[in-house]
């Protein structure tokens, strides 16, 4: 007799099956190898490291499996914990569906398909670069390195679901590789369900600027950075019973439309989110908080963003710098003075010492709220007007006292009578103020000193547009460039954006960098 067939077989370790097996059932807790010709209907390990192909199993179950070999003919197969599958294993499941690995370049990438979790805020970060020199003058030589600012994501995971003890298990297979990152703050919602092979999904508040193509293969030319415009929308599809990658091919406001018919049914409320290239560079931290439940952060460089439409601003300019508005304190504005010696007679009776022109280089730090996707496109703008810390704006300082008009100014004065109890150091510089008037209206000028002649009086630099009624306030604004060229944006919900910036004060333009004012 050359052959078993035993029905069922039950033991806690095999170490190799007999090829030519015929288990109906088998059950062990620890497999070293299953052999060639195995054919059991029930195949039940907790541990199988690698099965030998070809293995004819009707029904795999089992809680770790290092790697199946190809190929592997399985109509059913549930895992918990899933290291890595061949290109040859015809195997769908919900494990696998996490990751795309594959072996050739042409292939489908990973997707992190793991929701992020809004109790901790989404941290975007563009990163510009910025060479600045001080000059002798006391100006500053700024040039732009880097154009088109770097982008990072900070996804924080962690909802307490059996799917994100995977997320270590996506990195470990697909850090340093290119994937397919989800943009949670721009992640719209369906209105209805969607059965599976239609072509359209109904969405709410769905905006063409936020589904971008995915990759971005940028040129510099005479009409500046280009290279945004491509074919390759993406989007993924996250729902309750899981998830599915599509492409679209239209996006209106209330309607995504696809490239091909949808594979499987979305229930009503899943989000679609807005996919891009990217790639894991930062290793992330975990947390375990039970068996089975982590949490952490996971940071992502992604494609480059395209710039936001110049025509949403519309910021007051004067002295051709743009007027920022105020936003809350963050930290105590801080002062301190700079300034470089340097001897230039070494003789020891009268050395003679020269120094440039030092000035206070003082620091405000502000913190601006966006609650609004229109003031979030505006916030961008104005990030990308400055571009780090290459060009500069004007900004309300804080520091000095603020003015009261006490006589009507004419626009022909050229000064407007202010109380003069509260006149400090800070109005005697060069400067630029904001009038506010009782009724509501502003306007912007140029200063000069500030002197007592019965009460007060603020010299102008510049013309003014209308006259200044009595009762109307005066605030000093700082000539400021951003102090760093990375800005982190922390995105608390899709529609509420949070920004902590930090502006430095420049010293005022002398020589071949003042720039003249001329009225209109």
């Amino acid at each position: 007799m050359t052959d078993r067939v035993v029905v069922q077989g039950v033991a806690e370790a095999a170490g190799q099956p007999t090829p030519g097996n015929e288990l109906r059932e088998f059950r062990g807790e620890a497999l070293s190898r299953a052999s060639a010709g195995s054919a059991a209907a029930t195949f039940t390990p907790e541990i199988a490291s690698a099965p030998w192909p070809p293995n004819l199993a009707a029904d795999w179950l089992l809680e770790t499996l290092a790697k199946p070999w190809p190929p592997l003919v399985g109509p059913v197969f549930v895992v918990e914990v899933l290291r890595r599958d061949t290109a040859a294993a015809a195997i769908v499941t919900t494990g696998m569906e996490v990751f795309g690995d594959a072996p050739w370049p042409d292939a489908q990438r990973g997707v992190f398909a793991f929701r992020h979790d809004w109790a901790e805020p989404l941290v975007e970060r563009l990163e510009w670069q910025t060479s600045v020199v001080r000059l002798a003058s006391g100006n500053e030589s700024r040039h732009a390195r880097r154009e088109v600012p770097r982008r990072s994501l900070s996804y924080h995971v962690g909802h307490a679901r059996a799917s994100d003890a995977l997320v270590a298990e996506w990195l470990a297979d697909h850090l340093g590789k290119a994937a397919w990152w989800p943009l949670p703050q721009y992640a719209v919602a369906l209105t209805s369900p969607a059965e599976a092979g239609v072509w359209a999904l109904d969405v709410q508040g769905a905006d063409w600027r936020h589904f971008a193509p995915a990759s971005a293969d940028l040129l510099l030319d005479e009409n500046g950075v280009q290279g945004w415009q491509g074919d390759g929308l993406w989007a993924l599809i996250i729902a309750a019973d899981g998830w599915q990658q599509v492409q679209l091919t239209g996006v209106e406001s209330d309607l995504l439309w696809l490239a091909e018919p949808l594979a499987r049914r979305v229930p009503v409320g899943a989000s679609v989110l807005p996919l891009v290239w990217g790639r894991a560079a930062d290793p992330a931290e975990f947390s375990q908080w039970l068996p089975g439940v982590v949490g952490g952060s996971v940071v992502a460089n992604l494609e480059p963003a395209p710039p936001p439409e110049a025509d949403l601003l519309d910021d007051p300019w004067l002295d051709e710098l743009p007027v920022w508005p105020d936003g809350n304190w963050r930290d105590d504005p801080g002062a301190a003075v700079s300034a470089v010696i340097s001897r230039q007679d070494y003789s020891p009776a009268a050395p003679w010492l020269r120094r440039d022109d030092p000035w206070p280089t003082t620091t405000f730090q502000r913190r601006y709220l966006a609650s609004h996707p229109e003031e979030i496109e505006i916030w961008r703008a104005r990030l990308w007007q400055t571009q780090g810390l290459l060009n500069a704006f004007w900004l309300p300082d804080g520091l000095a006292p603020i003015l009261w008009v006490t006589a009507e100014a004419d626009p022909d004065d050229g000064f407007i009578r202010v109380t003069g109890d509260e006149i400090s150091a800070f109005w005697h510089r060069p400067a630029a103020c904001l009038i506010l008037h009782p009724d509501g209206d502003r306007q912007h000028a140029l200063t000069a000193t500030c002197h007592r002649d019965l009460g007060g009086v603020l010299v102008l630099r510049s013309g003014l547009d209308e006259p200044v009624p009595v009762g109307s306030r005066v605030i000093r604004l700082a000539r400021c460039r951003l102090d760093h060229d990375a800005v982190d944006l922390y995105w608390h919900s899709p529609e509420l954006l949070e920004m902590s910036l930090t502006a430095r004060q420049l010293p005022e333009p002398r020589g071949n960098d003042r720039i003249v004012y001329e009225p209109a």
